[in-house]
């Protein structure tokens, strides 16, 4: 009898866990939300350039694209013209999502061809599988808040650019 009782709570224990696993996938974790550096004479009706990507990545492969992922992250301050930046990642699943925020189309296009940037695409190639990029232009009023207004114009149709498989 003490047995099947012993039996009975690790049997319960063990489906809670598998209950909790899925859920475990969706956990997500994120580096400060940016606030808009203050430029001068900026106005809140400013235009800015806002990128939004959700990245697929293989996950056997995940610890170059992480390794690449924080290389750009550090060099972030560094670029000339950027407002505001954040970086979001499941704990335990494949996905990301980067969100930035540039005073102009010119400031962006210096960072996608910047030394940092275009090292990390080459090097993280082969763990991608899939990039979606929206580039927005956007109110500085109207940039996203946080990471549920991102993911809500992330699932809104048009501006998507796809990439990989």
């Amino acid at each position: 009898m003490q047995f099947q009782s012993a039996f009975s709570r690790v049997a319960s224990r063990a489906l809670m866990a598998l209950a909790v696993v899925p859920l475990l996938g969706a956990c997500a974790i994120s580096t400060p939300f940016p606030r808009l550096a203050e430029a001068p004479g900026a106005g809140a009706n400013d235009k800015v350039v806002v990128v939004l990507t959700h990245i697929v990545v293989d996950s056997s492969q995940r610890s170059e694209f992480d390794r690449q992922t924080r290389r750009v992250i550090d060099s972030m301050p560094n670029q000339r013209g950027l407002l505001g930046y954040s970086a979001r990642r499941q704990v335990f699943g494949n996905e990301a999502w980067t969100m930035s925020v540039w005073a102009s189309d010119d400031d962006r296009a210096r960072f996608v061809g910047s030394a940092v940037h275009q090292e990390a695409i080459a090097k993280s190639a082969p763990a991608i599988v899939n990039v979606q990029l929206k580039r927005l232009n956007l109110a500085r009023k109207d940039v996203p808040d946080g990471w549920p207004r991102v993911l809500e114009l992330l699932a809104q149709p048009g501006d998507m650019r796809t990439y990989g498989q």
